[in-house]
């Protein structure tokens, strides 16, 4: 005895391949609309501009333009050739990492500024992934000088300079 089905089977198929077609195009359209995306770009006289900035010739390994963002204070506080000798030293962010910086908001009090960042730190889990994403908050102060916003900060990428040590002994 034989039992034929007729009709139905080309059907569900037909609605499977639609589906996942479907899925396909929306993750599509998805990926393009959030991957396209392209940072925010901050006047460049604004404290948050200041900040970018600062931040941008410090990853270009541009030591002389991210120590000239700097307040008189904390220039005096480590020149320019301490600076550059301690932030090749830290070596910034190496190895399996990727970093995002998410500017939240700026506190403004006459000449002083507190911008507040969000520091999103992905650190992957090889190649099948599993790695994980750490949040941490930052804020930099800045004051007016001259008419500019300058870091009032010793920072060292992100994170805050180590005071030059003097040798011990005679």
């Amino acid at each position: 005895m034989t039992t034929e089905v007729r009709g139905g089977g080309d059907r569900t198929l037909l609605l499977i391949g639609a589906g996942i077609l479907a899925l396909v195009v929306v993750a599509a359209a998805i990926v393009l609309l959030l991957g396209s995306r392209e940072p925010t770009t901050f006047p460049a006289d604004s404290p948050e501009g200041v900040v970018q900035r600062h931040l941008a010739a410090f990853e270009d390994g541009d030591f002389e333009a991210a120590h000239a963002f700097f307040s008189s204070d904390v220039r005096a506080s480590m020149d320019l050739e301490t600076y550059e000798r301690t932030a090749r030293e830290y070596g910034g962010y190496q190895g399996d990492t990727s970093r995002r910086i998410l500017f939240d908001r700026t506190d403004l009090d006459g000449d002083v500024a507190r911008v507040h960042l969000t520091v999103e730190e992905y650190y992957g889990g090889g190649p099948f992934g599993g790695g994980e994403t750490y949040r941490s908050e930052r804020e930099i102060r800045l004051v007016r000088e001259d008419g500019s916003w300058k870091i009032d900060d010793l920072l060292i990428g992100l994170e805050p300079a180590p005071f030059p040590v003097e040798p011990f002994g005679p």
